[in-house]
């Protein structure tokens, strides 16, 4: 799910019948429900994300050392011969600079603020019931 769906959907999940306070209190566990479900699956796609940076890291330490030359190695990580091989000391550099690694740092990123964001709307649904008494006390106070 992109950012923007779940901006979208909440937009209107966030709204509460002002009217019908009753209906909006009884409707806070199915919210509750609804979003920590897209929550669970949008930690666990993240928890995937980084366990696969864990091993594109180790396979990019692996070929910028020149432990992965031979043509088979090659192949299976779809990468030519590394003509130059880096220092010790440079090897992180190249790791971190490689393009795969920073299209998934950047998939990585946009998923840890997917996560955010989905704790932030479980945390609002969570104080929706103080939001619902204080407009109810308000009522009375202001209607007697």
């Amino acid at each position: 799910m992109k950012i923007e769906d779940i901006m979208k959907e909440w937009k209107n999940d966030a709204k509460i019948d002002d009217i019908n306070l009753d209906s909006s209190s009884i409707d806070i566990p199915i919210l509750h429900a609804k979003w920590l479900e897209i929550r669970t699956k949008a930690k666990s796609k993240l928890i995937g994300l980084q366990y696969k940076k864990k091993k594109l890291t180790k396979t990019l330490y692996e070929y910028y050392r020149g432990n992965l030359n031979n043509p088979d190695d090659l192949k299976e990580i779809n990468r030519e011969p590394l003509l130059n091989k880096p220092l010790n000391s440079e090897t992180t550099i190249y790791v971190d600079a490689d393009e795969e690694m920073i299209h998934l740092n950047l998939r990585i990123a946009a998923q840890e603020e997917i996560v955010d964001v989905l704790t932030e709307i479980l945390k609002s649904i969570n104080n929706r019931n103080w939001v619902i008494k204080a407009a109810v006390d308000y009522r009375k106070l202001t209607h007697t």
